[in-house]
């Protein structure tokens, strides 16, 4: 398919109905951007973890070893870009680690790690108009010792 003959309406059709598919399929749990949903989905199958409610607080998997997972995604076009490698925000502590995913722009894992609860807040700014955390997921927090390096494990549920 030849993207680029395309109209900006039709390549906007092509995306809802893409994410639609993806919905039906249960790679994705909702019509937003697919990457949250995604990343939850890679993290839930390298686990054999428990997704949690939509509604659930603070963190998105349960694994068989009671860590409660929060999952933090981004898809990444340009590896020095800060502002591409801002986390969404954190309102609540109340989980064991962080799994950060980071996507090329093709979707495929290009960098994954656990992060401990402790490791992010302590790299976390509270930010008033948001009333939450912000933590950026910088290559000086993805190489701290306490980090685990996630990456083939997620690569490895990839499909």
């Amino acid at each position: 398919m030849n993207l680029e003959n395309l109209s900006t309406l039709e390549l906007l059709a092509l995306s809802r109905a893409s994410l639609r598919e993806l919905k039906r399929r249960g790679v994705i749990r909702s019509g937003n951007a697919p990457a949250g949903d995604y990343a939850e989905l890679l993290v839930q199958r390298a686990t054999d973890g428990e997704l949690a409610n939509a509604s659930q607080k603070s963190w998105d998997i349960l694994t068989s070893d009671g860590d409660r997972l929060q999952v933090k995604a981004r898809v990444i076009t340009d590896a020095r870009s800060n502002g591409e490698r801002q986390l969404s925000t954190i309102r609540s502590w109340d989980f064991d680690a962080a799994v950060i995913v980071l996507f090329d722009d093709d979707f495929r894992v290009w960098r994954a790690a656990r992060v401990p609860a402790a490791v992010m807040k302590e790299a976390a700014y509270y930010a008033q108009h948001v009333r939450g955390y912000t933590v950026f997921a910088t290559e000086v927090l993805l190489s701290r010792l306490e980090v685990e390096d996630w990456t083939e494990r997620l690569r490895s549920v990839e499909r």
